[in-house]
């Protein structure tokens, strides 16, 4: 008899930490701890039985957004800037063994088209971001800035705001920070059709000469009412209102040094002086003419 996995305390708490029907949740996620305790305490150890369990799970976000909600999964991936060549349809993402597990096992998540920063998407706003054609990473007409137009939620399930937290990287470059600048990419990519041709993104990259460590305090959000912390089965758990974070960071970055998002080593931001390296775009064919 197949064993059903009952979620209904982990949704409750969600609840409590602010998640609603109808919302659109980006969930950035460490499962390692969730399976460890599925292990321990439902005897879940052969490979089916993980992709059971990991099915309710996703199956349990679902019906806590409602198909009136929409879930996002990052499958953000590096190996486009390395030279290496993209299929939108199975180029694993390097973000998490949830996504991957997704991207393989669950036909009801389509991914967004963007070949470094992508993510699967289900429910009400998937046609929206699935038809999403940006270039940039973080630009004006990214997942990121519909995120922030329309209200997203995040979740970080069991990973820190600083490991999980991408989203400022699109508050950067909505301020267009000094520090970093727009790189192009180019390379073979691989479309939900199956047809390949060469094509070029764009992402705004940090400058390697200066030194710097993220630092990202859950503190300053929960100091905000921005992020609502939880607990469930001593996993972690954090719900951050997208579009109330964005101008803690908006503001930290132009008026206090981004002293909330990095320590700098020898370097501190100067909105006085020209950006530290000019933006490297690489030209499409069809301009060199």
């Amino acid at each position: 008899m197949e064993q059903k996995f009952d979620f209904t305390d982990m949704l409750e708490t969600l609840r409590e930490a602010g998640v609603e029907k109808g919302d659109m949740l980006y969930v950035a996620s460490d499962v390692t701890g969730l399976l460890d305790d599925a292990r321990k305490r439902l005897g879940v150890c052969t490979p089916a039985e993980r992709n059971a369990y990991l099915g309710a799970f996703v199956d349990a976000l679902q019906s806590l957004v409602t198909e009136k909600g929409t879930l996002l999964f990052p499958a953000f991936t590096w190996a486009f800037c390395k030279g290496q060549p993209f299929d939108v349809r199975r180029t694993r993402c390097q973000v998490g063994a949830l996504n991957n597990w997704i991207l393989g096992h669950r036909q009801d998540f389509r991914r967004t088209q963007h070949p470094i920063y992508s993510f699967l998407v289900w429910g009400r706003r998937a046609a929206d971001l699935l038809a999403l054609q940006n270039r940039d990473a973080f630009g004006s007409d990214s997942p990121f800035a519909y995120l922030h137009r329309h209200r997203g939620k995040m979740l970080l399930f069991d990973v820190s705001l600083q490991r999980g937290f991408t989203f400022m990287h699109y508050v950067e470059e909505s301020v267009r920070v000094p520090y970093r600048y727009l790189k192009a990419f180019r390379g073979m990519y691989t479309d939900a059709d199956g047809h390949t041709d060469e094509r070029s993104y764009t992402m705004y990259v940090r400058d390697l000469a200066i030194q710097s460590q993220e630092y990202l305090r859950d503190a300053f959000l929960e100091e905000h009412a921005v992020l609502h912390s939880a607990s469930w089965r001593n996993l972690t758990l954090g719900i951050i209102n997208l579009a109330i974070a964005y101008p803690l960071y908006h503001d930290d970055l132009l008026l206090y040094g981004g002293q909330e998002c990095y320590r700098f080593t020898g370097y501190i931001i100067d909105w006085t002086r020209p950006p530290t390296h000019d933006d490297d775009l690489l030209r499409e064919k069809s301009d060199k003419t």
